[in-house]
């Protein structure tokens, strides 16, 4: 099957949206099998010209056949985009998805809807997201990601997606030749994700084995 990651979180404007087509492009980027999954019903769809697929789950019955034919796939991965402003959605997708990633601006406002997202998804991952390339600004911001990690242990992924100049290139209506800073982008935002991706997968071996022994 494929992995299916979901990218959500009920703030908006918290680069949901750029952070799963830069998961997507880094996929393709490393020779990976990847497509996008919008279900903002308010956006419409931007196939046009992108190296990966761009699926519309937009509708429950669509949604539901896509996630359907994802786990008759052999490999790649299914990003899916929550779009925002829709708890439900959120905790019912949280249940789907083999990951659940919640980005979060450097903001304190970011930080306390991430916090609730993160209580009612138990399973869901943090990630700091359009983070400062400045090192002051970043200095600062460090105190977000400590003070989330404390209150929850574990589960707030400790390297920043940066902040993407070209964040217009990327969710424009074609991709054809993405430029430099928007793959290297991806590149690292995907680097983001395979790492959480496996240590999550190692955890759920090792919980696995410990109930078998017991």
């Amino acid at each position: 099957m494929s992995n299916i990651v979901y990218v959500g979180g009920q703030k908006g404007g918290t680069t949901k949206t750029t952070t799963s087509h830069l998961m997507c492009l880094g996929a393709i980027l490393r020779k990976q099998p990847a497509a996008y999954v919008l279900t903002d019903p308010h956006r419409r769809i931007k196939a046009e010209g992108r190296p990966y697929g761009v699926l519309d789950g937009r509708d429950g019955t669509g949604l539901a056949q896509i996630i359907t034919a994802s786990h008759n796939m052999g490999n790649g991965w299914l990003i899916v985009d929550g779009g925002g402003n829709r708890p439900a959605f959120d905790q019912a997708m949280a249940e789907q998805a083999h990951l659940t990633i919640l980005p979060f601006r450097a903001s304190e406002e970011d930080l306390e809807a991430v916090a609730r997202d993160m209580e009612t998804m138990p399973d869901a991952l943090a990630l700091p997201s359009a983070w400062s390339t400045n090192k002051h600004a970043q200095d600062a911001a460090r105190r977000l990601i400590e003070g989330l990690n404390k209150a929850f242990p574990g589960r707030v992924i400790d390297t920043p997606v940066w902040f993407v100049n070209s964040s217009a290139e990327l969710l424009g209506a074609s991709l054809e030749s993405p430029s430099t800073a928007v793959r290297n982008a991806a590149r690292h935002t995907f680097g983001i994700l395979t790492a959480a991706f496996e240590a999550r997968t190692e955890l759920a071996g090792e919980a696995q084995g410990a109930t078998e022994a017991g």
